[in-house]
C-alpha cells in the first residue's frame, strides 16, 4: 500500500525546488514573457487550458499578439466571435476544442473589460477567493477544475494569498501526467479523474491542490509513458511504479 506521508513529503520537497515559471512552460521566451508581463495572457491562457499540451496553451497569447500587434483586452473587445475564430484558425498550433476556444477567449475578454476596468489583475486584486472563482465559472467552458488551478496559479504567479480558500476542497486538476503519477505511486487504482482527485486527498488531505504542480513536473519530466525514468525521479523511494515497463 502506497505510503501518503512519504510521497507527501517528497512532493513538497520536489516543489521547493522549482519556480513557478515552471509551471508555465512556453515554446519561446517572448511568450513566457508575456504571459508574466500581461494579466490578461495570464488569465486568458488559464481558462483556455482544456485537453491540450502545456506549452502550446501558453505560448497562445503570444502567437495572437502576433497576428494583431497587441495583447490588449480593450482591443479585442470589439471583434466579432467570427473574428476571433479566424484569429484562432491561424494559429501555428491550436487549442484541443477549436470551436469552444474562441467563445472563451472572447468571453475572458468582455468580463475584463466590462467588469474590471480592462484590467485583468483586478479580477483577483482586494477580491476573497470566493468571489475569484465565480467569476472564472461564469466564463464560457471553464469548469472547477480550471477555477481551482487558476486560483493556485494566482497565488503562485502573483504571490498573494487568499484568506478565504478552504483548501481542504481546493482539488487537483486531473491531466494525463497527473493521472498517470498518482497510478504509478500505487496511490490510485486507476488511471481516471475520480480515483486521481481521490487519491490526491489522501496524500494531501489538508490541501490536494499543493501536490498538483509536483505531480504535473515529475510526469512531464521523468514519469513518461513509454519510457520512464525511476532512477532520477524524486519519487523513486517511495514509487510503487504500478505498470511501469
Amino acid at each position: 500500500m502506497a505510503d501518503y506521508q512519504q510521497i507527501l513529503e517528497a512532493l513538497l520537497r520536489h516543489k521547493a525546488t522549482y519556480g513557478h515559471e515552471v509551471l508555465t512552460p512556453a515554446k519561446c521566451p517572448e511568450a513566457l514573457q508575456l504571459i508574466h508581463n500581461n494579466s490578461f495572457a495570464f488569465i486568458s491562457a488559464c481558462c483556455l487550458d482544456r485537453g491540450t499540451k502545456t506549452e502550446i496553451i501558453w505560448t497562445i497569447p503570444y502567437w495572437l499578439s502576433q497576428q494583431v500587434g497587441h495583447y490588449d483586452p480593450k482591443q479585442f473587445y470589439p471583434m466579432s466571435l467570427e473574428r476571433i475564430s479566424f484569429l484562432f484558425d491561424r494559429l501555428p498550433q491550436k487549442p484541443r476544442y477549436t470551436k469552444a476556444a474562441p467563445r472563451t477567449f472572447q468571453e475572458i475578454c468582455r468580463i475584463v473589460v466590462e467588469d474590471f476596468s480592462g484590467k485583468a489583475e483586478n479580477i483577483w486584486k482586494n477580491r476573497c477567493a470566493m468571489d475569484v472563482k465565480r467569476t472564472l465559472l461564469s466564463v464560457y467552458g471553464v469548469g472547477n477544475g480550471i477555477a481551482n488551478m487558476t486560483l493556485i496559479m494566482i497565488e503562485s504567479v502573483y504571490d498573494i494569498t487568499f484568506s478565504d480558500i478552504d483548501y481542504t476542497k481546493m482539488d487537483i486538476k486531473p491531466d494525463v501526467h497527473t493521472l498517470r503519477v498518482l497510478y504509478r505511486l500505487g496511490a490510485s487504482p486507476s488511471i481516471n479523474t475520480d480515483s486521481a482527485i481521490l487519491a490526491a486527498r489522501h496524500i494531501s488531505p489538508s490541501y490536494p491542490g499543493a501536490i498538483d504542480g509536483p505531480l504535473w513536473s515529475i510526469g512531464r519530466n521523468w514519469c513518461h509513458p513509454a519510457s520512464a525514468d525511476c532512477g532520477s525521479c524524486p519519487l523513486d523511494t517511495c514509487c510503487e511504479k504500478v505498470g511501469v515497463k
